[in-house]
């Protein structure tokens, strides 16, 4: 299996100490909104993701399910409406602290490490799920030490940053934008992302059984709502057509035999 030198275990404790001052810095400035999830565009690309991690995860009430990478919450506060039991793991005291105040008794928040299975011993899971979480950790430790807490026939999904996005392969392969854009958009510097055929070898590697791996999403964050109606009719026909490869994000779901 191969690793992102980003993501290499050798650096594990520089990347896990990167993560909690990340973490740090987000809450005490308010950091989250440069991710653009509050905006009119933000707002229906996080529906968008949400329908499909319950659809595709089948999640609902008597479903015991995890969110890998809960961050702030944003995810969190969608997930649980599915009815689900919901367990939301986070590496960052300061964003776990800030998802918990979101989510209140509706989800348990766990501070915990998934490359580890800190925080997460002995439980099992009927499904797995995450945004945006994958390409900030190392997949072979992560399959290993928290994938591995899904049951046999339990489901995942997760939605990831597309490599063969212009905008994205940009921001991970050349320096001066990736040092650039890692400021403004306040990035890890271990943060990669991924090509289609890339991530589901990973986990079919892992032993788990892939059924929708495909890439997704034109609609930028930072769209004027004015001009939204527009991207969508657009977003319509290249998602079926072959420029559909360049999308910006990459989704997979699947099964635990």
């Amino acid at each position: 299996m191969r690793v992102s030198r980003r993501l290499s275990p050798e650096r594990s404790n520089d990347r896990y100490d990167e993560e909690r001052r990340q973490g740090e810095r987000i809450v005490a400035a308010d950091l989250e909104r440069v991710w653009g999830w509050s905006g009119p565009a933000g707002r229906l690309r996080a529906e968008r993701r949400t329908e499909f991690l319950v659809n595709a995860a089948g999640l609902g009430p008597g479903v015991r399910a995890l969110e890998l990478g809960a961050g702030t919450g944003e995810f969190t506060q969608r997930l649980v409406e599915s009815g689900c039991a919901l367990v939301a793991v986070e590496l960052s005291e300061a964003t776990a602290a800030r998802c918990s105040s979101r989510v209140e008794d509706r989800a348990e928040v766990v501070v915990g490490n998934v490359e580890t299975g800190e925080g997460l011993e002995g439980r099992t899971f009927d499904a797995i799920v995450g945004v945006s979480v994958l390409h900030h950790v190392n997949m072979e430790l992560t399959l290993r030490n928290t994938m591995s807490l899904l049951r046999s026939g339990g489901r995942f999904a997760f939605s990831e940053p597309n490599m063969a996005n212009p905008q994205v392969w940009a921001m991970k392969n050349i320096q001066f934008v990736d040092k650039r854009l890692n400021e403004r958009l306040h990035e890890t510097t271990h943060e990669t992302a991924f090509r289609v055929r890339q991530l589901r070898r990973l986990f079919e590697d892992g032993g788990f059984e892939v059924t929708t791996c495909e890439p997704f999403d034109f609609l930028h964050p930072k769209t004027p709502e004015g001009m939204i109606p527009v991207v969508l009719r657009l977003q319509r026909m290249l998602e079926r057509s072959p420029l559909r490869a360049i999308a910006g994000s990459v989704r997979i779901a699947g099964r635990k035999p």
